[in-house]
């Protein structure tokens, strides 16, 4: 069972959330920051709740929006602009092909009752080779067990499973790592360790990290995208 948008606003309010998403928000920064292009004008589409790590890509000036599915639940982003939230459907994407330059799939595919239509739909939508980062639940690791995070939630995956999953959908992945090395345990003080403990602790092993983080490119031989009418660049807004 997923969390909704309240459940996963509350966990990211919370010491515990804010530590996760200084964790991932300074890994996927450095991994923007070694990108042969800059994030600047392009649009970047993050998909599941992605609205922690979204606030990082609009200070790279991304053009960015947050879609959220439908069981989800969908809340206004930014709280500062006009509204970016679209409220959609996993695999139906309100987009048309080839149009988003990265993607960004967080508390999404775990969540998806056909993650082989997801990715499809991801592929798709990606405009040749563009990049799509996905994080997943680590099934290696405790926090795929704990429901105190909603990384212990849907289902978690392995490097190889997810490998051979985005393999089949034209999406390689060019590498991958791991973070949130530290269990999420209650107490404040562990809390305030979970950022300092990251590059320590790495040094014992790669796959250590409670959260698998993939990156993959869009291949575009061996297969058309189904073609779409009425394309638009842009995705419909909801609210104002």
């Amino acid at each position: 069972m997923r969390a909704d948008v309240q459940a996963f606003q509350e966990f990211y309010q919370s010491p515990l959330g804010q530590s996760v998403s200084q964790v991932i928000g300074e890994r996927l920064v450095k991994m923007w920051e070694q990108e042969p292009a800059s994030l600047n004008r392009k649009m970047f589409v993050g998909l599941g709740y992605t609205l922690p790590y979204l606030d990082r890509a609009l200070e790279k000036e991304a053009d960015a929006y947050a879609f959220m599915p439908a069981e989800q639940g969908v809340s206004h982003w930014p709280d500062f602009r006009c509204n970016r939230s679209v409220l959609t459907h996993y695999h139906h994407l309100p987009l048309a092909d080839s149009v988003v330059d990265y993607m960004l799939l967080v508390h999404a595919l775990e969540h998806s009752s056909q993650p082989k239509h997801l990715l499809r739909e991801v592929w798709r939508v990606l405009a040749p080779g563009g990049q799509v980062v996905i994080i997943v639940p680590n099934r290696r690791r405790i926090w795929s067990t704990l429901e105190n995070t909603p990384f212990g939630t849907g289902r978690p995956y392995s490097v190889g499973q997810l490998k051979m999953l985005m393999q089949e959908q034209m999406l390689p992945i060019d590498w991958w790592d791991t973070v949130l090395m530290l269990p999420p345990l209650p107490r404040l003080g562990a809390i305030k360790l979970l950022p300092v403990s990251e590059r320590p602790l790495r040094f014992f092993g790669k796959n250590l990290g409670g959260a698998l983080i993939v990156c993959a490119r869009k291949q575009v031989y061996g297969a058309i995208p189904e073609k779409r009418l009425n394309p638009k660049r842009r995705p419909l807004m909801i609210g104002g």
